[in-house]
């Protein structure tokens, strides 16, 4: 009770004592002036701000992540949608025939390698004959039984075989590299036809769909904006003079701007260890402002009336 108070109950208790016919008039004044103070405490012990009402984890904006027309909307706005549903489909023929391409060339290509290793096969065979007989016109040689250019002739053709063989072997390790770089392809190929259906990358719904079948979307087309499943927040911005006032836990309510009925209540989940410039109600972002703000989420309650804010409200 402040010495304002005070003063003025002392005085009306003066008059309460000297005026015994007024006292009727004077405890009803002195009852006024106490219920106004207790209203004007209460207001005064309010911290108010302009919110905006979003999902705790934010509202996510899906991208398309690939190009070409849309066949099919599988969804619409307001449904509520599971982690990995698809959401539209985009025209996939060209990737098809893409893949099939390379499926196609993968296939003649191990079937080269085929032909490859029996041919390295036969070589081998001949390479080991032209060695044994080498090995023996040298014994011969060494003995006079075999000419100098009969043992000339067969080193020259086991030689031979042998850079064949080498040969061989490089052909086959490049159509096995070749192999490899087809997989590679298909398995490219693969994901992106993966991707030409864009999903939902969690629960929960979604909230815009500018999309429409036949038009044609690139890589950072926007497809939707999704809320996922969780609670929601009235993010809001406390004034810096009244920004330590505000606590982990406190009780919030969340006010019509147009009726001021209670639409839901909550509690603070969040607020900011350091102070900002105003954004949520700058009129323009150029706008020159002096004054600092502290950030503060209130989680919002479960819904228990008819009544509850919009997202992005």
């Amino acid at each position: 009770m402040n010495i304002k108070l005070i003063f003025s109950l002392f005085v009306m208790a003066s008059l309460f004592i000297s005026c015994g016919n007024k006292k009727a008039e004077i405890a009803k004044e002195v009852a006024m002036q106490m219920d106004s103070l207790k209203k004007a405490e209460t207001t005064n012990n309010r911290i108010l701000g302009v919110a905006r009402i979003e999902p705790e984890n934010g509202i996510v904006s899906i991208l398309s992540g690939t190009s070409g027309r849309i066949i099919e909307v599988l969804i619409k706005e307001n449904d509520v949608v599971k982690k990995g549903q698809a959401i539209v489909s985009i025209e996939i023929s060209a990737e098809v025939a893409q893949l099939s391409q390379a499926k196609s060339k993968i296939g003649a290509q191990k079937a080269l390698v085929q032909v490859n290793q029996a041919n390295l096969e036969a070589i081998e065979v001949s390479f080991q004959h032209a060695k044994e007989t080498y090995e023996l016109d040298e014994k011969l040689y060494a003995i006079k039984g075999q000419t100098k250019q009969i043992l000339q002739d067969s080193k020259a053709k086991m030689d031979k075989l042998e850079k064949d063989m080498d040969a061989a072997k490089a052909t086959i390790k490049q159509s096995n590299s070749a192999i490899g770089e087809l997989k590679a392809d298909i398995s490219f190929n693969e994901t992106v036809i993966k991707q030409k259906k864009v999903t939902a990358p969690l629960a929960g719904k979604i909230l815009f769909l500018p999309v429409k079948i036949g038009e044609y979307v690139s890589f950072e087309t926007q497809i939707a904006e999704f809320a996922p499943t969780g609670p929601y927040i009235a993010k809001t911005e406390v004034d810096e003079l009244f920004a330590d006032r505000v606590q982990l836990g406190q009780k919030a309510f969340i006010l019509s701007q147009s009726t001021g009925d209670t639409l839901a209540t909550g509690r603070v989940s969040f607020a900011a260890e350091y102070l900002k410039v105003q954004s949520l109600i700058k009129d323009h972002n150029t706008e020159q402002e002096d004054r600092r703000v502290r950030e503060v989420h209130d989680r919002k309650d479960e819904v228990t009336n008819t009544k509850k804010p919009l997202i992005g409200s």
